[in-house]
């Protein structure tokens, strides 16, 4: 009787201690790939800004598909395998979770099987590939090691600005590169490098005071030679020192259509001594502020734009700045002539008159000339 209960004991004790523990309902079972890094947050950030925020509004598919394609394009670069298959994305212009988790999942696989790409530089080509879909010259990405990435790669063939060495200075360069000349004829030259506004410098005072000399010197037209300028803050301002309250450039938003417009504020129109003829000097270097001031008076035909068409940098941008350091903007406005109708934003500003690079100067000078 004694060892029937023992026996009974034992079966008991196998029992207990063999059988797999019972799973709970609530408790997830781990993906074969849950451990596979590919800064899956980093690419759920880059993902819902691209296709909540773009302006150009490209679909989820194609943002997707993008990344799958510069992905491949990874692994055969470093002589890798298990290149990602096609994926049924929907066909949609907002942001859609279920989609970009079968992109991760299949991303991950593929990370998987390719140790040689490290996590970081997995991330930086599917975002590549991202912005690939919807190419801006503001839409960007700079990955935690200050490296820069583009959707719209620049091709950039002009010089920067000449600065003549004839004429008279009115001082400069300054830190944001103003400088100033009065050339023979009396023709005021004027050029910077950046639309520079800082707690201590605003660039449109700084130009203010160098046109205060040209017109005291008896300067009798502007030239702005804005090559090489990188843009920045205020242009607006600047141009609005020629017109009077004139529409300038309209504002498009996410989704189409004309939603604000800009004029010029009256109050900053300069009084008549300053209203001389006005010659802008752009090529493809530099963009941005350069260009909105250009197009700002070219919408009212108030400047004669002279060079080459200049990049088509002509919107603004969201920024979303990451843990790790990285950041990516994204277009979120671009602009319009208000007057004409014109498409400026990756377009860019076309010249009044065609000059090269070394010539630009002079040309534009022969040009005021006629106006003075």
């Amino acid at each position: 009787m004694r060892a029937v209960r023992l026996l009974a004991v034992v079966v008991l004790l196998v029992a207990c201690n063999g059988a797999p523990p019972a799973t709970s309902s609530t408790t997830p079972v781990p993906t074969p790939t849950a451990s596979v890094d590919i800064k899956r947050t980093k690419l759920d950030i880059s993902y819902s800004s691209l296709s909540d925020q773009d302006v150009h509004k490209m679909s989820s598919k194609k943002l997707l598909e993008g990344a799958i394609a510069a992905i491949n394009a990874e692994i055969r670069k470093t002589g890798g395998r298990g290149e990602m298959a096609a994926i049924d994305f929907q066909d949609v212009t907002e942001t859609t979770f279920p989609d970009f988790k079968k992109f991760a999942e299949a991303a991950a696989t593929a990370k998987a099987a390719n140790p040689q790409i490290t996590a970081d530089r997995f991330a930086d080509v599917a975002i590549e590939g991202m912005m690939s879909a919807s190419p801006d010259c503001h839409t960007y990405y700079v990955d935690n090691n200050g490296g820069l990435h583009r959707s719209r790669p620049e091709s950039v063939t002009g010089s920067s600005a000449r600065i003549p060495t004839t004429g008279t200075s009115l001082g400069g360069p300054d830190e944001a590169g103003l400088t100033g000349r009065v050339l023979p004829g009396g023709i005021v030259y004027i050029t910077f490098r950046e639309f520079m506004v800082t707690g201590t410098y605003k660039i449109f005072d700084e130009v203010r005071k160098i046109m205060d000399k040209g017109v005291a010197a008896g300067g009798k037209a502007w030239l702005f030679d804005l090559r090489g300028n990188v843009g920045g803050f205020d242009a607006d301002t600047l141009a609005a020192f020629f017109l009077n309250g004139e529409k300038m450039l309209n504002i498009l938003f996410r989704g189409g259509g004309a939603t604000a417009s800009t004029s010029a504020r009256k109050e900053w129109r300069l009084p008549d001594a300053y209203q001389l003829p006005v010659a802008i000097i752009l090529n493809d270097r530099g963009g941005s502020g350069p260009e909105v001031f250009a197009a700002d008076l070219k919408e009212n035909k108030r400047a004669t734009i002279v060079g080459g068409k200049s990049i088509g940098c002509m919107g603004a941008t969201s920024i979303t700045n990451m843990t790790d350091g990285s950041k990516l903007a994204v277009v979120t406005q671009e602009f319009t002539g208000a007057q004409t109708g014109t498409i400026y934003n990756n377009v860019g500003v076309r010249p009044d008159v065609q000059a090269d690079d070394a010539t630009a100067v002079d040309r534009a000078i022969e040009i005021l000339k006629q106006k003075i």
